[in-house]
């Protein structure tokens, strides 16, 4: 209240002079009996009007002055104290369950530029918008990213509409230490969503084949290519990562073409053992050389039982039916599920695109892959074998991202795994996949399945935005993407049309929402390849939260993000002169 006094001082002291004045006047008027001033107004009018008019003034001016006085003496004292302010508490916790959109609370707000509490704090929070931006939290080992930010921030998006079957969020988890699996199936018990909880691993009843999807095979092959100069270097020379794709892809078309299924363990082989592929090109050359028999499923059984079954050379035949080449599997799968079908040979030419990939693997495999120098195919085969070797040595492995097209087509025996759902299926089902496989099992092939299950992720996020596009009076859930430890699974593409920065770029139209921690900007950066790769990953996230760093590049960049406040500095100069 003083200092409310002090700040308006200049009224106050009109006030008081107008009040002393008044009272002045009515009390001590000019004396109209006085024989001197009844003189002086007979003789000099004029001089008594100004003797009573400046006696009235005085009892104006000299109250206000003198208040004046005082009011400043009393602003020098109060100025002079640091002011007091009601400190109020923080409003009450937005709960997650009552938002009504999908938001992050990350902490308080108080002053920006001074420290201490301020007077009406809030709660830092980003909205649904900002969350597509992306977040990154950066901190020193022990600092607390994993246990104050990535599970209170998990635990936040997870439990937004976790009742509504529509809303909830799905995502995926990507972790190195193995503690983050066992918390995550904790949050989603807490929130009611047990079902919910998928996880991959070695052991955890569940198989994943990074190959057994609808990705065109040189998008395969190309991101296994990628994913070698990640892990092992990028070589000067682009002939390397073409030729590794050249042979990856149309290892994988062939086994397509031929079986419809294939695993990274069963192109290890055929990569080793060349003779595997001619047998395969001579073998479907004689089946190819007429229409074959086919099975014949109406459309509707086709889009119900066998649209995501490992069987791939499924072929129109006519407006109403599918058709596919003879197998002793799918005669199997469709009588096991009671499904219509019947067996004859088609009467159109649509078994013919088989015929069409296979001329283009004969012409690869004769006029290319076999006219090479041995000793350039022995460097190309072993730049290759080195990444999938690590998916044949350990049953335990082969049984969990290797699984027979059995294990897909529901023909499990006691004891098999069963095998991952499609992506795209867990996802829109508010699905949350993690990825439980430490590093410290098997560094190498935990980056690699960490990456191929990432590349597939991204796959689906970014197919959903035509599909967006089509339907957008449907409801999109948001999906969520949390990678503890970061640096162990980035990937960039720097002049390459792949990498997280691309992927994220493009994934805010899609409803992603990323969260990421990692120890430092030094870390991402000795992580990846080229030179300024990390800067094009670094501005994808536009959130960053940065905790205690001993890393003085990473302190330095924060400094700069936060920018510079200008501060009045009083410099003096001393000269002698003559």
């Amino acid at each position: 209240m003083v200092r409310t006094i002090v700040d308006a001082r200049r009224v106050v002291a009109m006030l008081i002079a107008a009040s002393v004045g008044m009272w002045g006047l009515h009390t001590y008027p000019v004396p109209p009996d006085d024989p001197f001033l009844g003189l002086i107004q007979l003789r000099e009018p004029v001089v008594f009007q100004v003797l009573a008019y400046g006696y009235a003034t005085l009892w104006f001016t000299t109250p206000f002055f003198l208040a004046s006085l005082v009011t400043s003496v009393l602003a020098i004292v109060v100025y002079r104290r640091v002011p007091t302010a009601r400190y109020r508490p923080l409003p009450r916790y937005p709960e997650p369950e009552t938002r009504r959109a999908p938001s992050l609370v990350l902490g308080e707000t108080h002053a920006l530029t001074r420290p201490g509490p301020a007077p009406e704090p809030g709660w830092l929070e980003i909205p649904q918008r900002g969350l597509y931006t992306g977040l990154m939290v950066l901190g020193a080992v022990g600092t607390g990213k994993t246990s104050a930010c990535m599970y209170p921030y998990v635990d936040q998006l997870l439990r937004w509409r976790a009742g509504d079957p529509a809303r909830k969020i799905g995502g995926l988890v990507l972790e190195v230490k193995g503690d983050f699996c066992r918390q995550l199936r904790g949050i989603l018990a807490q929130a009611g969503r047990d079902s919910d909880y998928v996880e991959v691993g070695i052991g955890s009843g569940v198989c994943y084949n990074p190959l057994h999807n609808d990705l065109d095979p040189y998008a395969v092959a190309y991101a296994i290519a990628t994913l070698l100069n990640n892990l092992f270097g990028k070589s000067k020379e682009p002939f390397w990562q073409q030729a590794y794709t050249d042979l990856l892809k149309f290892v994988i078309l062939l086994r397509r073409i031929t079986v419809g299924y294939t695993t990274l363990a069963e192109v290890y082989r055929y990569v080793l053992e060349p003779e595997q592929i001619e047998r395969d090109i001579k073998r479907l050359q004689d089946s190819l050389t007429e229409p074959p028999e086919s099975i014949f499923v109406p459309n509707a059984e086709y889009k119900l039982h066998c649209l995501h079954a490992p069987f791939v050379h499924w072929f129109p035949e006519g407006p109403e039916l599918m058709a596919h080449p003879y197998d002793n599997e799918l005669e199997a799968f469709l009588a096991s599920r009671h499904v219509p079908y019947r067996v004859e040979q088609p009467q159109g030419k649509g078994w013919q695109d088989r015929l069409h990939q296979l001329g283009a693997v004969e012409r690869w495999y004769r006029q290319g892959w076999a006219r090479l120098d041995a000793r350039l195919r022995s460097s190309i085969t072993e730049g290759v074998i080195v990444f999938l070797s690590l998916f044949d040595h350990s049953p335990a492995v082969q049984a969990a991202f290797c699984p027979p097209r059995s294990a897909y087509a529901g023909m499990l025996k006691p004891g098999d795994p069963t095998p991952l759902p499609p992506l795209e299926e867990l996802l829109e089902t508010g699905h949350v996949i993690a990825l439980n496989f430490p590093v410290a099992m098997n560094p190498g092939l935990a980056r690699a399945l960490g990456v191929l299950l990432k590349l597939d992720f991204q796959r689906v996020v970014l197919q959903r935005i035509p599909q967006m596009a089509a339907q957008p009076t449907r409801v999109w859930r948001d999906l969520l993407f949390v990678c503890d430890e970061y640096h162990a699974f980035a990937t960039v593409g720097e002049t390459d049309p792949s990498g997280d920065e691309r992927a994220f770029a493009l994934s805010r139209q899609a409803r992603l929402i990323p969260i990421v921690a990692t120890q430092s900007i030094s870390s991402l950066r000795s992580a990846l390849h080229g030179d300024e790769t990390w800067r094009t990953l670094l501005q994808c996230f536009r959130t960053k939260v940065f905790l205690a760093t001993s890393d003085e590049f990473t302190a330095r960049t924060a400094a700069e993000l936060c920018g510079r406040r200008d501060r009045l500095k009083a410099q003096y100069t001393l000269s002698e002169g003559g």
